[in-house]
């Protein structure tokens, strides 16, 4: 736990002692139809060929009668050509199902603790890049082969690039949007689709809607506050 903390202690002072080039906090109200489940929120900066982002996700109170999930996201990379590259990547998540996890992936390994009385044990590294740089800050659209949650990988094929236009809806971002249209394999081994709408929003590529598609349920929708 000690160097989990350390990590992200060093991911706020490394951002703090040098110039930023860009900076965005981002906001998102995630709903499943009627339902809101929670707010994803973000703090991203980048100088230079350097970014790195510090997130957090709390379930909504209407929705945590059910079930809650809270977590915190850290990342450090680099830009190669208009494409991150994960160096460094921290998930920290409590739930009532799954107790109380640690994921953190380094230039080397990764480090997995289940349970606050747990020890860590050591995997190798997945390919590729983590979830949210993918799909949430590339410029444009992603064209990778492989997304990653520090834990596992996830073959990604980008089926779709257009142009689109977010519906007005008070308090949220709608306008121009590149709309980048996804197929990723689960770690079951099932196709699931996404629907991701970019825009640049004060010289910050990010995504104002990411949309999953499921069956039989309703698509879970992370809309961006505007």
């Amino acid at each position: 736990m000690a160097y989990s903390l350390l990590f992200v202690a060093g991911h706020s002072s490394h951002v703090q002692s040098e110039e930023i080039s860009s900076r965005g906090d981002f906001a998102y109200e995630v709903r499943m139809g009627p339902i809101i489940a929670g707010e994803l929120n973000f703090d991203f900066r980048r100088q230079r060929e350097a970014y790195e982002f510090l997130g957090q996700f709390q379930t909504s109170q209407s929705l945590s009668a059910y079930y809650t999930w809270t977590g915190t996201f850290a990342a450090k990379g680099l830009w190669q050509a208009t494409t991150p590259l994960t160096q460094t990547y921290l998930v920290q998540s409590e739930s009532k199902d799954d107790d109380y996890k640690v994921v953190i992936m380094s230039q080397q390994d990764t480090q997995i603790l289940l349970g606050r009385d747990g020890e860590f044990e050591v995997n190798p590294k997945p390919p590729g890049t983590d979830l949210i740089s993918a799909l949430l800050f590339t410029p444009g659209c992603y064209a990778g082969e492989h997304v990653h949650d520090g834990e596992d990988a996830y073959p990604i094929r980008l089926d779709r690039v257009s142009d689109a236009k977010l519906a007005r809806r008070a308090g949220f971002y709608s306008g121009a949007v590149m709309r980048c249209d996804y197929s990723v394999v689960t770690r079951r081994g099932k196709t699931r689709r996404l629907r991701v709408s970019m825009a640049e929003i004060d010289g910050v590529w990010v995504a104002t809607e990411v949309r999953i598609r499921v069956s039989f349920f309703p698509d879970p929708v992370f809309r961006l506050r505007s």
